[in-house]
């Protein structure tokens, strides 16, 4: 009777703490910069309330880049959520949005065009060995009548999905 009490306790606690699952976590971002010169605290404070403003007027592009994340242990999928939004009337175009692990090789989508609010969502390749804390997302853009300020408002943010087993969660 202990022998096969004690077997159903350590299969229940098996299954419990080993049995693959998924959970959904959306890391920090820790680090940011832009082409105009922006404190990185500050532009994450804005991406945090809203969205922050970002100048195209520099030759080519004007871009935003999120440089560093929270780690993230076990990715399993990895989504970059970019919030963005451009004035029609001050020449903003050639939109990309793109990610890299070096910061040098980006694979980009795009060019789109003035938008009055568009959701990006990019997929970036991992697998479980992936380290998303060097990842960087990148929102650029250029001014097409060279007039006014080509201005747009960017938030990015990271989506993961992670391997989880049992009850326990990873960092």
């Amino acid at each position: 009777m202990k022998k096969v009490l004690l077997a159903i306790i350590l299969s229940a606690l098996a299954i419990v703490l080993f049995v693959p699952g998924e959970s959904e976590v959306y890391p920090a971002a820790l680090k940011a910069k832009d082409t105009d010169g922006t404190p990185s605290d500050e532009i994450l404070q804005h991406m945090l309330s809203g969205h922050e403003p970002v100048i195209l007027k520099y030759f080519p592009f004007g871009y935003l880049e999120v440089e560093e994340w929270e780690k993230v242990i076990l990715p399993k999928k990895v989504f970059a959520i970019v919030d963005w939004k451009t004035y029609k009337d001050l020449g903003a175009g050639n939109i990309y949005i793109g990610y890299s692990f070096d910061g040098k090789e980006y694979k980009e989508i795009g060019p789109f065009n003035e938008s009055d609010g568009t959701q990006t969502v990019l997929e970036v390749p991992v697998n479980i060995f992936s380290d998303i804390s060097n990842l960087r997302i990148r929102f650029r853009g250029e001014d097409l009548d060279f007039a006014t300020d080509a201005v747009a408002e960017v938030s990015i943010k990271l989506k993961v999905i992670r391997y989880k087993f049992g009850l326990i969660e990873w960092p």
